[in-house]
């Protein structure tokens, strides 16, 4: 039987050819949604760190270097890869404020300083941040959780070497393709989680602090309220789901009516209460439903392959009554051998290893909300930054942790 496993057309870090890379066995490609992208395989040959390897995945080029390698005195090298974005993190930013700019005027600051282009930037409205004493892979990573975007690396081939490296930043990557999953009491094979977050099914939405001025415009101490859109929404600072308040909603103290769970969301850089509004909204349709994933093999889906974040349509029979969900293909684990066997996960949540940090980032931001100088002044700037230093420690005091042994 003919190998499923690609060709790997071998560089050097200098993009110069040395030759095919051969595989010995299975080769696992790895890939979520702004997040991990790798490969993982076996060969008699030995690849330099940083060594590039450059493949065609159906009609797609895809770029990966190498960053890992187990070589024993016998036997076959172990051999593991990551997108070439990791370069990035060789691209130093020492700040850029990105101040009230669309998501195109954003990317091209944080690839500035690499080698990297704008292929397609979707339009996201207008948001800001500030990347400080970051590398470029970060910032990228940033600006697609601020302007709320995914991205994917396009590799361009000529004269059998890599001609370009670019970013595609969508609203979302993937497609409705008609891809339906149910889940039963006795499938086998399937792994459900269903994370702790509560489901809400109507959410306050805060932005930025305002501060409080006396007449003449004068800045006055004391505590900053936040900007909400009530003035735009029908004179409610909440938005809600009728419908999922038929779900997941309580009854009221005499049990005559279903009232609603309510949560609350802040988006600590958003100054305009129209885009406040539209990011409330979309962050009702996640918080509606449980966070629940699903990791399954694709011959488990209703329709055709699936490809990373296509939506998928999941029906939970175990649930009485029974779950109706919407979900995307967060992650998907491709191992190409004799035949290409593909095991992907659905869910209503992205994967947790970038969010977990995004999402402590975002709690200390929403510090500068509340917190004023004695004179009342507190430039955006100067509070901006004291929140990316606390954010910095916190997540250094991570990275010490990770290195100890429990």
């Amino acid at each position: 039987m003919a190998s499923m496993v690609p060709t790997l057309y071998w560089f050097d870090r200098w993009d110069e050819r040395i030759g095919l890379l051969r595989v010995v066995g299975e080769l696992v490609h790895t890939e979520e949604l702004n997040g991990e992208d790798t490969l993982e395989f076996s060969s008699y040959d030995v690849p330099a760190k940083g060594d590039r390897l450059l493949w065609l995945d159906g009609e797609t080029w895809r770029e990966h270097v190498v960053v890992r390698t187990e070589e024993p005195l016998e036997g076959l090298c172990s051999v593991y890869a990551e997108s070439s974005l990791c370069e990035m993190l060789d691209d130093f930013i020492e700040e850029a404020q990105l101040v009230s700019r669309t998501a195109r005027q954003a990317l091209t600051a944080v690839l500035a300083p690499t080698r990297w282009s704008i292929a397609y930037c979707a339009s996201l409205g207008t948001a800001g941040a500030l990347i400080y004493h970051q590398n470029a892979l970060w910032a990228l990573r940033r600006v697609a959780e601020v302007w709320g975007g995914e991205v994917t690396p396009v590799i361009t081939v000529a004269n059998g070497r890599v001609a370009s490296r670019a970013i595609r930043l969508d609203e979302e990557r993937g497609e409705w393709r008609g891809l339906r999953f149910t889940y039963g009491k006795n499938m086998a094979g399937c792994t459900r989680t269903v994370l702790e977050q509560d489901v809400y099914t109507a959410l306050y939405g805060f932005g930025a602090g305002l501060p409080f001025t006396d007449e003449d415009g004068n800045y006055k101490a004391g505590y900053r309220r936040k900007l909400t859109f009530g003035d735009i929404n029908g004179g409610l600072n909440y938005v809600a789901d009728e419908s999922a308040k038929l779900v997941w909603g309580r009854w009221n103290a005499d049990r005559t009516a279903k009232v609603h769970s309510f949560g609350q969301v802040t988006f600590s850089e958003v100054t305009e209460p129209e885009r406040l509004l539209a990011l409330t909204r979309r962050a009702l349709a996640e918080a509606s439903q449980p966070k629940v994933s699903y990791e399954v093999d694709v011959a488990a889906l209703d329709g055709d392959d699936a490809d990373l974040g296509d939506t998928v349509a999941v029906v939970d029979t175990s649930r009485d009554p029974e779950w109706r969900l919407t979900a995307r293909v967060v992650r998907r684990v491709r191992t190409f051998g004799e035949q290409v066997v593909a095991r992907v996960t659905i869910g209503t949540v992205e994967p947790v290893d970038y969010a977990q940090v995004s999402a402590l980032a975002a709690d200390v931001a929403t510090l500068r909300d509340d917190v004023v100088g004695i004179d009342g002044n507190l430039t955006t700037a100067a509070s901006v930054t004291v929140v990316e230093n606390t954010v910095t420690t916190a997540i250094d005091d991570l990275d010490e942790l990770a290195d100890l042994d429990f």
